[in-house]
């Protein structure tokens, strides 16, 4: 599964759209949907290569009051996710109202520049992500991660 968050715009109508009530929801529900051990669930309900929106309802999302409560040190899993899809996301200019809307304003409210592209520092932050969903999925055994990883060719 692969979903972003875009700027608002028209979208076509093969392009499912999915909201959620603020953009630090948002931020959540595109972190999960990117994560890899949802995309393995993903991939054991599709039959093609189209994602169909009956199958998107079925998939097992992380319920939001989940982030709050789980903590990793001095963070919490929310705080971890928002501020990881906030930086993989706000690469471009045409992003500034999503990262205005996360609260990534200096001092006089104005949205500070957008992340600058590192592919190495992206890939890391991917991982980040995959780590904190797998917790947060109960996938804890290194050998049901290894497994889930094993099941993705590219990865």
């Amino acid at each position: 599964m692969d979903a972003c968050i875009i700027p608002y715009r028209y979208s076509g109508n093969t392009l499912a759209l999915v909201s959620a009530a603020d953009a630090s929801a948002t931020a959540l529900l595109c972190g999960n949907f990117n994560a890899i051990v949802l995309d393995y669930v993903a991939r054991q309900k599709v039959q093609k290569n189209h994602l169909s929106w009956y199958i998107v309802e079925q998939l097992p999302v992380v319920p939001l009051d989940i982030y709050a409560s789980t903590r990793f040190g001095k963070k919490s899993a929310e705080e971890i996710v928002r501020e990881t899809v906030l930086e993989l996301t706000y690469t471009a200019h045409d992003m500034a109202a999503f990262a205005r809307d996360i609260g990534y304003v200096d001092a006089k409210g104005k949205v500070k520049p957008p992340f600058k592209w590192n592919e190495e520092r992206r890939s890391r932050l991917r991982a980040k992500l995959d780590a904190v969903f797998f917790y947060l999925y109960g996938v804890t055994d290194r050998d049901e991660v290894r497994y889930i990883y094993s099941t993705f060719g590219v990865v």
